[in-house]
């Protein structure tokens, strides 16, 4: 059943770095350079968006509003997922309930899991034509969360609330990759390049690999994080996994050999910017890399705000 939802064509300025364009920003990042690398705010309080996030194929960022609680509608209120340029930021879908994730296919496509909140019971994942007509592309079991899409325009689905991670061919086709326990609070999630997808728990700050037919395994587990509330998402970048430590306030790096360290943030609540250990980080949320840039991307839930690190 296909739906319509309405989407603005307006597009906002904003400011950042003193300037109106994002590229404006990206040239303006101080510090940078390989082995220097260093925190920088490219929008602040005005960034509209506080989960997933995605790079586009010609570096557009597409963002994903969640919201916060509302204790009158009790649910979050997010509508939005958002298109950042170097024009600006324009509403790309809204009218939507909770918007998770996001992924762009080779056609233009923009996917998202939505109508998630407190019932738990099933979300759906939506897609979004070039044109901004808008599908539903299946509904889904649980409280589907992250997306990642492979080479082939075949996506995966994390599962916040059920051991399930799904895959969804180019033609609609939806099923059970695999099923397993550890998978129940996945978020995160993302694909190597043997074509495994790897995943990050929410819950217990687990890293896994699930390879292409479907088996689960642990890749790492970062320590000393609370559990129940732990890492956000994660990207895949030159060969490593960043996360985002939701609940301890930094970005971690776990190689594929399992070894965990601290990438950047002191645990400190803030959004200071500065040396990767030295500056601070607000519940960091959605992470995503522009590999052609050297851009990691990061929301956060707590402090609003577009914060990146420049390699």
């Amino acid at each position: 059943m296909k739906k319509r939802h309405s989407f603005s064509k307006i597009t906002f300025a904003f400011a950042c770095c003193g300037m109106l364009l994002l590229n404006s920003c990206i040239k303006d990042y101080i510090g940078g350079g390989k082995k220097n690398p260093k925190v920088s705010t490219l929008i602040g309080s005005d960034f509209p968006a506080n989960d997933g996030l995605h790079v586009g194929p010609d570096g557009t960022l597409f963002a994903s509003n969640f919201g916060v609680f509302d204790p009158e509608l009790n649910k979050y209120n997010g509508t939005t997922v958002f298109e950042v340029t170097k024009r600006g930021i324009r509403a790309k879908a809204e009218g939507f309930e909770a918007p998770m994730g996001s992924v762009l296919d080779r056609q233009g496509n923009l996917y998202f899991n939505t109508e998630n909140n407190n019932d738990a019971v099933s979300g759906v994942l939506v897609k979004v034509a070039p044109d901004g007509t808008s599908e539903t592309v299946g509904e889904i079991a649980g409280w589907p969360s992250g997306l990642a899409i492979d080479d082939d325009d075949v996506l995966y689905v994390a599962n916040f609330f059920a051991p399930t991670l799904h895959k969804v061919l180019p033609d609609g086709t939806l099923s059970v990759l695999a099923t397993d326990d550890r998978l129940f609070g996945c978020v995160g999630i993302d694909i190597d390049d043997e074509g495994n997808i790897i995943t990050a728990n929410f819950f217990t700050a687990d890293i896994l690999k699930i390879t292409p037919d479907g088996a689960v395994s642990l890749m790492a587990t970062i320590p000393n994080v609370t559990q129940g509330f732990a890492i956000g998402y994660m990207t895949i970048f030159e060969g490593a996994v960043y996360a985002t430590g939701i609940s301890e306030n930094v970005i971690y790096k776990v190689a594929f050999d399992g070894s965990t360290e601290i990438f950047a943030g002191t645990g400190e609540n803030g959004s200071a910017d500065g040396k990767l250990l030295e500056a601070t980080f607000s519940q960091p949320n959605g992470i995503a890399a522009d590999e052609r840039k050297r851009i990691l991307y990061i929301s956060q839930f707590g402090e609003t705000g577009l914060r990146a690190i420049k390699f």
